[in-house]
């Protein structure tokens, strides 16, 4: 006789899910759900869903750079100790801070300090008496001694300038003379 089957059948569709990541690419190589990435890009994973079907997983990957920036500073030696982002110098040279950039990633900012020194000089000059008052370089010597002027050097540093001042005193001599009349 007759026989009437029948067949219900359910179709469990396949699942699909689109993910997306951004990290920062000292993170990498970054793995995620058996996918391996070395770089951005985009990759599918195929997975089983709950019901036994397949679950297609893609993952678009974003990588933010490590950002650096060098900035080259010139100091004169009077601003050591020197403190630019929570880095402390004590004399020229270069060093890295690790900072965050604005995508969360690090951010490596490196100074490369010059200091220039301080410029000492000094001069001896030795004058006569009557050049007394003395002007050397904004200073007043009313007599002989050593004066130190600040000034700026090329650079914008100090520049310290000493004189050494020595006067000789003006010579004077008196003669007394005896001479015969006739020799009037």
């Amino acid at each position: 006789c007759d026989s009437l089957a029948t067949l219900n059948l359910t179709v469990n569709p396949e699942v699909t899910s689109t993910t997306s990541i951004t990290i920062c690419d000292n993170l990498l190589p970054y793995s995620w759900n058996g996918l391996t990435f070395s770089a951005a890009g985009s990759q599918t994973a195929t997975l089983t869903s709950s019901a036994g079907c397949d679950s297609l997983a893609t993952l678009n990957l974003t990588v933010n750079p490590e950002v650096t920036s060098t900035t080259a500073i010139t100091i004169c030696d009077n601003l050591l100790p020197y403190s630019w982002n929570g880095l402390t110098f004590s004399a020229a040279g270069s060093q890295t801070a690790t900072l965050t950039s604005s995508s969360g990633c690090d951010s490596l900012a490196i100074l490369n300090l010059t200091v220039n020194p301080e410029v000492t000089s000094t001069t001896s000059i030795t004058i006569c008496d009557d050049l007394l008052p003395y002007s050397w370089n904004g200073l007043t010597f009313n007599g002989a001694g050593s004066q130190t002027a600040t000034l700026t050097s090329s650079a914008g540093c100090d520049s310290l300038a000493t004189l050494n001042l020595t006067v000789n005193p003006e010579v004077t001599s008196t003669t007394s003379i005896t001479i015969c009349d006739n020799l009037l």
